[in-house]
């Protein structure tokens, strides 16, 4: 089978699941190369042997894995959803809370004029809980303090709303697998 075989074949396979292939100006081409898949999709042509059912054909089970194959490339190329604009206002407000210390889901709702019950509900309907968005943020600011700006762990940890440098430490080697003295020592 050539290169063009194949893109004919990747080209039909859309074209097959509309049933959109019956005027397709490469059905001659298609009937050299799949003459069981056309006439099970159109009825036999100038035959009457009638095709086998779609389950035992090799034919369909390779056009069926083939489209597997694309539909898993073509999720792989998807771009990753972006964040709704609810999650990133709590994440906004959690990041300037998190040096007082005060970061509980109750001041968080208070902040952004909601009850604790409709921001749990609304985190919830995203996908994710006040404690996971709590745990990314600090992650994701610790890895910033670390590696770029160098913070000492004992200022990293104030920033971030620990209640002492030793939590921080635990919960810094909980994410990346290290401690944080190792981290800003590889920049």
């Amino acid at each position: 089978m050539t290169w063009e075989d194949k893109e004919m074949i990747a080209g039909c396979i859309e074209k097959m699941r509309q049933a959109g292939c019956g005027g397709c100006e490469r059905r001659d081409a298609c009937a050299q190369l799949f003459p069981e898949a056309l006439a099970f999709m159109f009825g036999p042509r100038r035959t009457t042997e009638r095709p086998r059912a779609p389950s035992r054909n090799p034919i369909f089970s390779f056009l069926s894995e083939l489209a597997k194959t694309a539909e898993a490339r073509a999720q792989d190329r998807k771009p990753a959803p972006r964040p709704n604009p609810f999650r990133a206002q709590v994440e906004r407000r959690l990041e300037s809370l998190l040096a007082t210390g005060e970061i509980g889901i109750d001041r968080v709702a208070r902040e952004l004029g909601h009850s604790r019950q409709t921001l749990y509900r609304r985190l919830k309907a995203e996908g994710v809980t006040y404690e996971q968005l709590l745990d990314g943020l600090r992650r994701r600011l610790a890895l910033r303090f670390m590696r770029e700006q160098g913070l000492s762990v004992k200022e990293a940890a104030y920033r971030l709303g620990f209640s002492d440098p030793a939590a921080f430490s635990r919960a810094f080697k909980r994410w990346t697998g290290t401690s944080p003295g190792e981290m800003r020592g590889r920049r």
